[in-house]
């Protein structure tokens, strides 16, 4: 029986079916779920370090430690600080307001096709857009924000589905849903992912609506409880390299389907540069792999919360000091607040009342806060990243601040690159296989020009490979730089060419289109003409037809004197003239009456007339 899931001889588009491969191993509900939990235990020291770091961005209330029992410290102050949000958001906030630059860079050779590139290009825009406005539609943040939150808070290894879908309608949508790496599981083979999981728990009312499937009764939760609107279960989202399917540990709730990519519809990318590394014995090195931002200012911040405690825990006690009672059978007690302004208290001759010594913090315990507050901001961005600036920062400061800052982002950006590399590469080939239709996408190309239109996959043949960076906007010193840049282009030899100054010493990010621009400019006032024309059109496209007017009989004028029709200088408006009504003769200068020049008659050719001649008198030549 042939397999209703083949690919055609040929796809839609022409192109020949992809060579076959060794076909991916089977595996059962019972293999997957195997799978999954044995990841899960592997990884466990790092899915804690992702919790416990994103318990400090949700600024949970930091508990005091016992140092005698080790146990929670109950009945004093606590102070947490809420330097851990502030440094996350900076961060996320240059993460996902980095420039992305998706580029199909055009090859040599004169024989190629650049408008094939250009069309890729459109394709990776237009295909991230959609996938933005689904999340959009689905209340999620965009796929850069989520991007930016993950390889921040989580760390570790950060992943998602990436597939084009297509409707009962026909209709093709993009799928591009980024998983919390806490519940992302996979494996690897040979060239790459082998399979990925995204295992999460989900209630019987979300099942219902999102797979029409009604659970078998009352399955055990997770917890041993049988109370799944409240608790859940756990929901395997399993894909292999051919197949996608859903299950619990009980139930299918999607059987095997074909997703219709050519490898794991999955990307994945390692946060950071340390390696898995495999110690001699047990560890929990693992932990180690894909810091957050949070690595180098762990214990700092505990150090730092415990300190401002005890500040807080003092300041507290001068509001209500310590009281001292003295009576005869030592059990008296004062009927009202002593505390309160206002309040009299009576007493007996034996009995006393006295205010205990305030505590004081040791004598270095400012030296110390100091020393801490400057390892922490070595470990994160310091103060002035802020705008906390007591003075004016001169460029080396820029400079070094910028520096600073990059230490941070450097490896989350790394991150982030290689994510959309794989998600433009996996929509492209899933795109150009032949099975999906030509989609209508629009967006902003990297010269900031909308676009809307249908690509076909057949015109993407022949394309270049995609290539892509991901530019934050730092702060720098501006001044510097053009001082630099001009520098460099002065003289009749300049030290460097225009696109190396404007991609080494400006930064510009696309340094193409900034060309073009500049060229696109000159060639505006290089000419009279250009730059007339362009001032009309300007005056049109503001609704002056009036002014515009001016500008066309005058470009009318000097095209005439330019193609010798009227000399230069010559009057507009003039019987038979060149006006904004008139028509350009096309007759060449060489074959025209000398009069239309203003040079009189030649007498050896011109016709004298009848005035000068007598009477029926023949004209010579007749």
């Amino acid at each position: 029986m042939q397999d209703p899931f083949a690919p055609p001889a040929n796809g839609p588009n022409g192109r020949a079916p992809a060579p076959s491969r060794p076909r991916a191993p089977g595996y059962t509900n019972e293999d997957i779920i195997k799978m999954v939990d044995q990841h899960e235990k592997d990884v466990q020291p790092l899915r804690d370090r992702m919790e416990q770091d994103y318990e400090r961005y949700r600024l949970a209330e930091f508990q005091p430690i016992d140092e005698v029992t080790g146990g929670p410290l109950t009945g004093y102050a606590s102070y947490t600080s809420s330097d851990p949000r502030a440094f996350a958001n900076k961060v996320m906030a240059w993460l996902s307001q980095a420039k992305l630059l998706i580029r199909v860079k055009h090859t040599n050779d004169r024989t190629h096709d650049a408008k094939a590139d250009n069309l890729k290009e459109n394709l990776a825009i237009g295909l991230l857009n959609a996938a933005d406005e689904r999340l959009g539609r689905m209340l999620h943040p965009q796929l850069q924000g989520a991007l930016a939150f993950y390889v921040s808070i989580r760390g570790g290894y950060v992943g998602g589905r990436c597939l084009l879908v297509k409707r009962q309608d026909g209709a093709t949508y993009v799928d591009i849903t980024p998983w919390d790496p806490q519940n992302t599981h996979y494996g690897m083979g040979s060239d790459g992912l082998a399979w990925a999981c995204y295992k999460i728990k989900k209630t019987r009312q979300q099942i219902q609506n999102e797979y029409g499937v009604t659970l078998d009764s009352q399955p055990k939760a997770t917890d041993g409880t049988t109370d799944t609107e409240q608790e859940g279960v756990y929901v395997y989202d399993f894909y292999g390299q051919e197949t996608n399917r859903v299950i619990t540990e009980a139930q299918t709730l999607k059987a095997p389907t074909k997703h219709g990519a050519t490898r794991v519809p999955g990307y994945m990318a390692l946060v950071g540069n340390t390696p898995v590394i495999q110690p001699m014995g047990t560890s929990n090195v693992i932990a180690d792999v894909g810091e957050s931002i949070y690595e180098s200012v762990r214990r700092l911040y505990d150090k730092y919360n415990n300190i401002m405690s005890i500040f807080l825990e003092l300041t507290a006690r001068a509001r209500k000091q310590a009281l001292l009672i003295y009576s005869r059978d030592g059990k008296k007690e004062l009927p009202e607040d002593p505390h309160l302004a206002g309040t009299e208290i009576s007493l007996s001759n034996d009995e006393k009342i006295e205010v205990l010594k305030m505590l004081e913090m040791a004598k270095d315990t400012n030296e110390f806060m100091q020393l801490i507050s400057g390892e922490m901001q070595r470990g994160t961005i310091p103060s002035s990243a802020y705008g906390q600036l007591a003075f004016q920062l001169s460029g080396y400061a820029i400079n070094s601040l910028r520096q600073g800052i990059e230490t941070i982002l450097t490896t989350r950006l790394e991150a982030m690159r290689q994510i959309y590399f794989q998600i433009v590469n996996l929509l492209y080939d899933q795109y150009s296989s032949g099975f999906f239709d030509p989609m209508e996408l629009s967006g902003m190309t990297q010269g900031r020009k909308y676009f809307s239109q249908t690509i076909d996959p057949k015109t993407l043949m022949g394309s270049c490979n995609y290539t892509v960076e991901l530019v934050a906007q730092l702060p720098q010193d501006d001044m510097a730089k053009w001082t630099i840049a001009q520098l460099a282009r002065q003289g009749p030899v300049p030290l460097l060419a225009d696109s190396q100054i404007r991609d080494d010493i400006l930064g510009i990010q696309d340094s193409e289109d900034a060309a073009s621009r500049v060229k696109n400019q000159m060639a505006e006032s290089a000419l009279p003409e250009a730059g007339i024309y362009s001032l009309m059109l300007a005056a049109e496209e503001q609704g002056r037809s009036d002014i515009a007017a001016f500008y066309y009989a005058k470009l009318r004028e000097l095209l005439a004197a330019r193609l010798g029709i009227l000399p230069p200088g010559a009057e507009q408006g003039a019987p038979g003239g060149v006006g904004a009504q008139a028509t350009l003769p096309s007759a060449s200068p060489t074959v025209r009456p000398q009069a239309v020049f203003g040079t009189p008659p030649s007498p050896a050719t011109s016709n004298n007339g009848p005035a000068l001649v007598a009477p029926e008198t023949p004209r010579q030549g007749t």
